[in-house]
């Protein structure tokens, strides 16, 4: 059914413009606040098209999940899919106020060994965090008294005054323009990580797609991020 519906959405708006269902992935976090403002901008200029959002940090096979176009944020991999570009993301280090005026600030990546840092207890190097260094990326081991596999729990933490937190900036924008945490260390920070649009190679791909990537480098806000 859900086939026979793409095709009858294709058939309607084939001399309008973009038809038919658009199956979009994206990281869970990112989403939300991200895409679904640039969607309803898609829907609205395209009535004959749908929006199927997928929300996941899972790196997804697009042709075995049939998903159209995925926002990624992450260096790429060689692969056989098409991209665009639409910007890059900070990392950083973050605290709160209480923290430091109880414990000070860290001035370089070194001294990290002597705060409380949060860690994250899932992925590849828990409890490492990377920085750019006498211009060359080094990864910093932390540790502390509190660690969680949830970032919404480690971002409370740091809030309270636990201890330090590392994550992307995009992630605690509200956090710090709201002044409950402010970032330290910014002449260490690593290299921003690539965010792209990818979807399946093809001479041309669909009018669905070229509309929502062509929007999507239009309206996506990364400045300060």
């Amino acid at each position: 059914m859900l086939e026979i519906r793409e095709a009858q959405l294709e058939a309607a708006g084939r001399r309008t413009g973009p038809s038919g269902i658009l199956r979009v992935g994206a990281p869970m976090l990112f989403g939300p606040d991200f895409l679904v403002p640039i969607v309803a901008e898609y829907i609205e200029s395209y009535p004959q098209a749908e929006v199927d959002l997928s929300l996941t940090d899972a790196f997804v096979d697009l042709a075995s999940k049939g998903i159209d176009v995925v926002v990624r944020i992450a260096d790429l991999p060689d692969s056989n899919l098409q991209s665009k570009r639409l910007g890059a993301l900070r990392r950083v280090v973050f605290g709160a106020p209480s923290y430091f005026a109880r414990n000070g600030r860290p001035e370089h990546p070194a001294e990290l060994r002597q705060h409380a840092c949060i860690v994250r207890t899932i992925g590849n190097r828990p409890g490492q965090w990377a920085f750019q260094i006498d211009g060359k990326r080094r990864m910093v081991g932390v540790r502390g008294s509190f660690r969680s596999n949830a970032m919404a729990a480690i971002y409370s933490a740091v809030r309270s005054g636990l201890g330090l937190g590392y994550s992307p900036l995009w992630q605690i924008r509200h956090l710090v323009d709201a002044g409950q945490v402010e970032i330290v260390l910014q002449e260490f920070e690593p290299k921003p990580v690539p965010i792209h649009a990818l979807w399946q190679e093809s001479t041309r791909p669909p009018a669905k797609v070229r509309a929502f990537v062509d929007l999507l480098a239009m309206r996506l806000r990364l400045d300060d991020l």
